[in-house]
């Protein structure tokens, strides 16, 4: 019985961790509508990702760094992080890693308290597939 209880509790532990750090539970393709401005974020002061920040390579706004590829490249941009937690304490936490030169304040700051949770899981999840660039 006590073999079945400590079996029992490290499943949970491992869905639990698998749920931690596996994909996001987001929606791409709601990400790419709020990413865009085609869906209105919940914070309606925030610009909409696109107005800074272009998608395609070779393309740039003048405002933020380039996402073309960040799929690929965001879990290896700050080490001890996967991709899905790059992404979002990018969003939560703008100027905790600054990349390419670009300085503290330009993004805008209150999408934490902004976005609703699935806005910001639709968002990681559409950045994730972001690859190529």
């Amino acid at each position: 019985m006590r073999l079945r209880i400590v079996i029992f509790i490290l499943a949970l532990l491992v869905l639990a961790a698998c749920g931690a750090g596996g994909a996001s539970a987001g929606d791409p393709a709601s990400g790419k509508q709020l990413f865009d401005g085609e869906v209105s974020l919940a914070d309606t002061g925030g610009p909409a990702c696109a107005t800074c920040h272009a998608t395609e390579p070779g393309m740039d706004t003048g405002s933020g760094p380039s996402l073309a590829g960040i799929g690929d490249r965001a879990g290896t941009t700050v080490a001890g992080q996967s991709a899905e937690q790059y992404l979002r304490a990018s969003i939560v936490d703008p100027d905790a890693f600054l990349s390419g030169g670009y300085q503290e304040g330009i993004m805008y700051r209150a999408y934490a308290q902004g976005l609703t949770t699935k806005q910001i899981d639709d968002l990681v999840a559409y950045m994730l597939t972001l690859k190529g660039g």
